[in-house]
């Protein structure tokens, strides 16, 4: 008991893959260590006001010619919605922009389009303000892609979010976690696990809940699982949540 395996870790040979693929040398293996440390760190303290992040991939290609770094990076993050958009587009020009009035605000909430075209405008600004920084401080070239996910269901990170979200406005743990599965219910998932721990309800003793819909194959290599853990900051304290989430099998 108390011994498991992480589920990403025992499949790394089959169905897994690193979320930084690059090959470092033991002298420069520290350092670009926390290099990949700093960038997620930026990219999160950046887009979280405007995106949910899921996961963010690094890629690093060195040119031995021109004895250069090239690190390409992948955000994967969810499609972000129009109504919750254009409150952060909007409160992001009424505090950055001088010429903000209610005008320009009242055009871009009457068009989609130009809503669109706003937001595209912001990630862009916001990609170049991550790279500049990062060029700053360490020299290399950077190179930033976003993944947009369109359904936050189909991904374990956006799952646990959502759940922890879900317990911090007091929603009870119980209904949060049949809401969230019946969500996954209707995408192409085959199966869920979701364990909250914590202080559940607020109640004295903390303990474990868990609980399953459709097949959730630990044990097998070949099936391909996304696992994440989230931690939810409730008025009772810090509750624990960890989704396991099956789509399939190579």
């Amino acid at each position: 008991m108390g011994q498991k395996t992480h589920p990403k870790g025992f499949r790394l040979v089959t169905t897994q893959k690193h979320l930084s693929e690059w090959y470092g040398s033991k002298l420069k293996y520290p350092s670009l260590i926390e290099e990949d440390y700093l960038i997620r760190q930026t990219i999160e303290e950046t887009f979280e006001e405007f995106l949910s992040l899921s996961k963010i991939e690094i890629n690093r290609v060195e040119q031995d010619l021109e004895n250069t770094e090239y690190v390409n990076i992948t955000v994967n993050a969810l499609y972000p919605r129009a109504k919750e958009m254009y409150r952060k587009v909007a409160n992001y020009f009424s505090e950055n922009v001088e010429n903000a009035d209610s005008k320009t605000l009242a055009i871009l909430n009457n068009s989609k389009g130009t809503l669109k075209r706003f937001t595209s405008l912001l990630l862009k600004r916001n990609i170049r303000k991550v790279v500049r920084q990062l060029q700053l401080k360490t020299g290399k070239n950077y190179y930033i892609g976003i993944n947009f996910i369109k359904n936050p269901f189909e991904d374990a990170d956006l799952i646990a979010r959502f759940i922890a979200e879900q317990l911090e406005k007091r929603t009870p743990f119980r209904r949060a976690v049949k809401l969230t599965i019946k969500k996954v219910q209707r995408t192409e998932m085959k199966g869920i696990k979701v364990q909250v721990s914590g202080r559940l309800n607020g109640i004295e003793i903390a303990r474990s809940e868990w609980k399953r819909d459709g097949r959730v194959p630990l044990h097998t290599l070949k099936a391909k699982i996304d696992y994440t853990h989230q931690i939810a900051d409730t008025i009772y304290g810090v509750i624990g949540i960890k989704v396991w989430l099956f789509s399939g099998e190579e």
